[in-house]
């Protein structure tokens, strides 16, 4: 019980230290305000980069999903009997769980205490970065406004 508690706040952890260092990279990419630039194409990069964080993130909590049915002995009701069967399950389960859909079955025991702090752990980070969206895009002018 306690290995899946570290593991567990090890993702968490990771997760937001990740998250914290792309939007660092993200924030030094950003165009100057005195340079011209397009805002579509630096909304859709931006777009596409947080995107892709979100499912790197995701993937690594399916991971620990993975490592926890398959080493540590975590059931998983719903996935073919008690177990995971694929990564995709795995994934499916962490991403309605990442972005809070609840569209998964919610297991019990360690698996559920991991699926409760991924679930908080996503809205979190999800916020933050539509909150870091917005607040480029609002800051920085572009051709475009002209």
């Amino acid at each position: 019980m306690y290995l899946s508690i570290f593991i567990t706040i090890c993702l968490v952890v990771g997760a937001i230290t990740f998250h914290y260092w792309v939007l660092g990279l993200l924030l030094g990419v950003v165009p100057n305000p005195e340079t011209d630039h397009s805002h579509f194409l630096r909304s859709l990069s931006l777009l596409l980069m947080i995107v892709f964080s979100h499912v790197l993130e995701i993937v690594v909590f399916a991971l620990g999903y993975l490592a926890g049915v398959r080493y540590l002995g975590w059931s998983m009701p719903g996935f073919g009997g008690d177990q995971i069967l694929s990564f995709f399950d795995a994934f499916y389960h962490s991403a309605t769980t990442y972005s809070t859909l609840g569209l998964s079955k919610v297991p019990s025991g360690e698996a559920g205490f991991m699926t409760a702090m991924e679930s908080l752990t996503g809205i979190i980070i999800l916020t933050w970065s539509a909150t870091f969206f917005y607040n480029i895009l609002g800051r920085t002018p572009s051709k475009d406004d002209e």
